[in-house]
């Protein structure tokens, strides 16, 4: 079974490692690690705003007042690790009295130092901030502040690598973060991983989780083409398990996101696999109109208009069967617009007054005006404006009846009486 068909490339990077122990941080130099490629990469940030955001708090000169000053180069202790935090929670309440005084730029100023801060207080904490302060700064738009964020967050999860403490709970929460903060490619990167990882230990309930959510993120960012292929591989594991349900679902994400990216042959074999779903059980035959709808516009856009007619056909002829007269009427239109542009009129004045029928058997006083004026103008094309005139009057009853497009019909019959005096 294939997982994916498409990867990134994976550049050369170079940055900061955190040697992680007991929870608690250390910056040091990186060696060369490969990272997939970013928002922010795509989006370089200017140094000046990058390089104090990324370096670590306890190198800055002057330190923040919330940090000790002890004489020796030492870590922090625990006592004052508890006093950072006590102090960055009192800090944060600050910065929500400066939002509530319209000061937004000093607030996020705050919010940025406290994420800094905190990641002496261990990875999760880190996290933790970075979490909560996501939200808040993609309501107000602060974009740069967003990507400081997941640039950092590239590091963390460098660091967690190199120290061999990127665990699937870990990557999840990583996962979570990016996704948070808009980085889509970098959590997908994540969930792609766990899928993989999950399809090799042989866990196929947490590779379809894995697998959903990758799609899920994919259709959001509008990579339609990589959704489809991950909704593909979905149904094809559903298939496999024999679970009708959720191969039906999966089918129908799939073909949205192939017509979404106009890929319409493969969209068409999902469609046609899904039908035979629908013809095999009963309970689904009322799906199976639409369906057919769908497919004949597909195969219309490809430019196969023999079988676009045959399920057109089939769409109204199912839709009548099953009283979706709407499904059916839109069918029929459609139809007969295919037959004007081949010409056959005969077909097209049939499907006219078949459509006539229909919005009569669907009390449909608009859809049944409109039908009188199409085979009107059906006649007049083919050069009968006595039956045109017999369209145009039945059309101005309901025109009167809906007090709707009267001077549009009345000055239709007006001019074909004329022409024929």
């Amino acid at each position: 079974m294939r997982l994916f068909d498409h990867k990134w490339p994976l550049p050369p990077w170079r940055g900061w490692v955190l040697a992680i122990g007991l929870g608690f941080v250390i910056l040091g130099p990186l060696p060369h690690s490969p990272l997939r490629p970013t928002l922010v990469q795509a989006q370089a940030l200017r140094p000046e705003l990058r390089d104090p955001f990324l370096a670590d708090p306890l190198e800055d000169d002057p330190r923040d007042p919330l940090l000790p000053m002890p004489l020796v180069d030492r870590p922090l202790s625990p006592l004052e690790l508890l006093a950072l935090e006590a102090d960055l929670d009192e800090r944060l309440q600050a910065a929500e009295a400066l939002l509530a005084a319209g000061q937004d730029d000093e607030a996020i100023a705050l919010w940025l130092q406290d994420v800094r801060l905190r990641r002496l207080l261990g990875v999760d904490a880190e996290l933790a901030a970075m979490q909560r302060l996501a939200p808040r700064l993609r309501d107000r738009n602060a974009t740069e502040s967003l990507q400081l964020l997941s640039l950092r967050l590239e590091v963390v999860q460098a660091a967690l690598a190199a120290a061999d403490s990127l665990t699937p709970e870990r990557q999840l929460l990583l996962a979570d973060t990016y996704r948070q903060l808009g980085n889509s490619p970098a959590a997908i990167a994540l969930h792609q991983d766990l899928a993989e990882q999950a399809q090799a230990a042989g866990n196929l309930r947490q590779y379809q989780t894995q697998l959903e959510t990758v799609a899920d993120l994919e259709a959001r960012q509008f990579a339609f083409a990589a959704a489809a292929t991950a909704y593909g591989d979905l149904a094809d594991l559903a298939q496999t398990a024999e679970n009708q349900r959720d191969e039906t679902r999966y089918l129908k994400a799939r073909i949205h996101n192939l017509e979404q990216g106009q890929r319409l042959e493969p969209a068409l074999e999902a469609q046609q696999r899904l039908l035979a779903l629908y013809t095999a059980d009963e309970s689904q035959w009322p799906l199976i109109p639409p369906l057919q709808h769908q497919m004949a516009q597909n195969y219309r856009a490809l430019g196969n208009l023999d079988t676009a007619s045959r399920s057109y056909q089939a769409a109204y002829i199912n839709a009548i069967d099953q009283d979706q007269f709407n499904v059916a009427a839109e069918a029929i239109r459609e139809l007969a617009d295919l037959y004007k542009t081949l010409e056959r009129w005969a077909d097209v004045r049939y499907l006219y007054e078949q459509l006539i029928l229909v919005e009569q058997q669907a009390f449909s006083a608009y859809g049944l005006m409109d039908a009188f004026d199409q085979l009107g103008q059906l006649y007049e094309l083919i050069d009968d404006p006595e039956a045109a005139l017999e369209a145009y009057r039945e059309g101005l009853i309901l025109a009167r009846h809906l007090n709707h497009r009267q001077d549009y019909f009345e000055m239709q019959i007006d001019r074909l009486t004329e022409e024929t005096t």
